[in-house]
C-alpha cells in the first residue's frame, strides 16, 4: 500500500511476498497475513487534508474506467502529472491486510477483551524502503487491535517513543501514525481513516506537520 505523503509510505509501501512468523500469535498472523477471500475490485473517493484542513488533494477511483483516477481537487504545491504519477502505481490498494513484511521481530500479546485482542510489535519497512523511513520504524512501537470473530484488524498505531537523530544535522522530535480499517462491502477490511504527526528539525529549521487521509463511499466495481 503506497500513499502520496513520502511519511506515510514508510509504513504502507508495496513489497514482494512475504510469509508470516510460525511464531507469531495465531490470531495477529491471520489479521496481517494476505487476505483469504476473492479480490473484488471496488472503486471508492480518497482525500488527504492538513491537521489545519487545507485539502492537499482528493481523487475518485474506478478500475473500470480507462482512467482509474480522477483528480478532483489538490494544492498549487503539487502538479497534476506528480500527483498522478504518485498515486496510480497502487491507487486500488486500500486494504488492511498483506501486512507480513512490516513487522519485525517478536510479538507480543499486551491487552485482551471479549472480543479484540491487541498485540505490540517492532514495525519495518520493505527492502525497497528508504533508510531514513525505516530507521523511524524500527525505532517506533507498532501497535494492532484485532477483531477476535473476523480476524481482521481493527486498527494499528505506531509510536516513536524517543527522539533521535538519523543524520547528524537532523532530528525526529516525534512521529506518530493512526489507523483505522472497516470492512468493505466485500467483507474485506479497508483503510477508512489514516492521520499522521510528526515534528523534525534540519538544518537548524523545525517542522510539524499533520495529516488526515479518508477512504470513502467504498463499492464493489461493477
Amino acid at each position: 500500500m503506497r500513499f502520496a505523503l513520502p511519511v506515510i509510505a514508510l509504513a504502507f509501501s508495496t513489497a514482494g511476498p512475504a510469509f508470516a512468523d510460525e511464531s507469531w500469535p495465531a490470531l495477529f498472523r491471520d489479521a496481517v497475513g494476505p487476505y483469504q477471500g476473492e479480490e473484488t475490485p471496488h472503486s471508492f473517493d480518497m482525500s488527504v487534508m492538513r491537521g489545519s484542513g487545507d485539502v492537499l488533494f482528493r481523487y475518485s477511483y474506478d478500475p473500470h474506467s480507462a482512467m482509474p483516477v480522477t483528480i478532483h481537487e489538490q494544492t498549487d504545491q503539487i502538479s497534476e502529472e506528480d500527483l498522478l504519477e504518485s498515486v496510480s502505481e497502487d491507487a486500488g490498494d486500500i486494504w488492511c491486510d498483506g501486512m507480513e513484511d512490516r513487522v519485525k521481530g517478536d510479538v507480543e500479546l499486551a491487552a485482551e477483551s471479549d472480543t479484540t485482542a491487541t498485540f505490540t510489535f517492532t514495525p519495518t519497512t520493505p527492502e525497497d524502503a528508504e533508510d531514513f523511513e525505516r530507521q523511524i520504524a524500527e525505532r517506533s512501537i507498532g501497535t494492532v487491535v484485532v477483531d477476535k470473530e473476523t480476524r481482521q484488524l481493527v486498527s494499528f498505531q505506531y509510536h516513536l517513543p524517543e527522539s533521535f537523530k538519523p543524520m547528524i544535522i537532523a532530528r525526529v522530535h516525534t512521529f506518530d501514525l493512526f489507523g483505522t480499517c472497516e470492512a468493505g462491502p466485500s467483507g474485506r477490511p479497508y483503510l477508512s481513516e489514516l492521520t499522521m504527526a510528526f515534528d523534525v528539525s534540519a538544518m537548524g529549521q523545525r517542522q510539524s506537520e499533520s495529516s488526515i487521509q479518508r477512504v470513502e463511499n467504498v463499492e464493489v466495481a461493477r
